[in-house]
């Protein structure tokens, strides 16, 4: 099992390119045709203008936002055809809210995004992501600057906690774990009388051994205020490199105001993430 489509997005060219190394990386390792969508972002507010400004500043922030695009144009063309991948390029310049459904609309086709990870050096990391896991309905898997895509082999660690987002995250990441040498399924304050009480992790163990992947089951005290932290304090004790995990199994709203697992992880995250719901 392998992806056989990865897409990636490129909005700013002053912003790291650890997202497309990733996705080359991978595609070359997959065999997997890569999709690059440069994709640069005009926003407008135009109702804090005075009358007849509002037209200029929309025209001359377009105007900025197509030569970027044509400067990012320019930089993949040239740093694309020593790379050992299949690959396309898509470009467009978009209005602020039409890039949601611009991307369902060109990424609900490929089997795996690869983006940077949001809250670093890219404003609109967050707003890519957003829109691949819940416009595109598609996994993610996001790079921290300064890391690479996750290596075969090597230990993985899967946030399990029965849920749908958990389980979709798993489905999305076989490829992935299948070329694992161990998945750690890590469950953090199980219920007591769940269904599962007296083996928490055993369907998710048996769904990967199924497909080829050795795992171990780890079962955690919530010692932390977020669920996100006590993963990557697992995935550093046990040498993980890659963290797989449902994402905002609360709302959006509710993570961003409260904080949650899917927050925590975007923010904090010092290895690759795969995330899907």
């Amino acid at each position: 099992m392998a992806y056989k489509i990865i897409s990636t997005v490129l909005t700013d060219s002053d912003a790291s390119t650890e997202g497309l190394d990733a996705a080359i990386t991978l595609a070359a390792r997959m065999d997997a045709h890569l999709e690059i969508f440069v994709v640069t972002i005009c926003h407008s507010e135009t109702n804090n203008y005075f009358m007849g400004a509002e037209a200029m500043t929309i025209e001359r922030q377009t105007r900025d936002a197509m030569a970027e695009r044509e400067k990012l144009d320019a930089w993949v063309n040239d740093r694309m055809p020593g790379e050992p991948v299949r690959w396309a390029l898509q470009s467009a310049t978009v209005q602020g809210p039409a890039l949601t459904p611009y991307l369902a609309r060109k990424l609900r086709f490929c089997d795996l995004v690869v983006l940077p990870r949001p809250y670093q050096d890219n404003p609109d990391a967050e707003a890519l992501v957003e829109a691949c896991l819940f416009a595109a309905e598609r996994p993610v898997l996001m790079i921290p600057k300064g890391c690479k895509a996750p290596d075969a082999g090597g230990h993985i660690l899967m946030g399990w906690n029965g849920g749908a987002e958990a389980l979709a995250a798993a489905r999305a990441a076989l490829p992935l774990l299948q070329q694992a040498d161990v998945a750690d399924i890590c469950i953090i304050d199980p219920p007591m009388h769940g269904a599962d009480r007296s083996d928490p992790g055993g369907a998710m163990a048996q769904y990967l051994m199924r497909h080829g992947t050795r795992s171990e089951v780890a079962v955690l005290a919530k010692t932390e205020p977020h669920v996100g932290e006590i993963l990557l304090r697992r995935a550093r004790e046990v040498g993980a490199h890659l963290i797989v995990s449902g994402a905002y199994g609360h709302s959006r709203l509710r993570e961003a105001v409260f904080g949650g697992a899917t927050r925590s992880l975007l923010e904090r995250a010092d290895r690759p993430i795969l995330m899907s719901r």
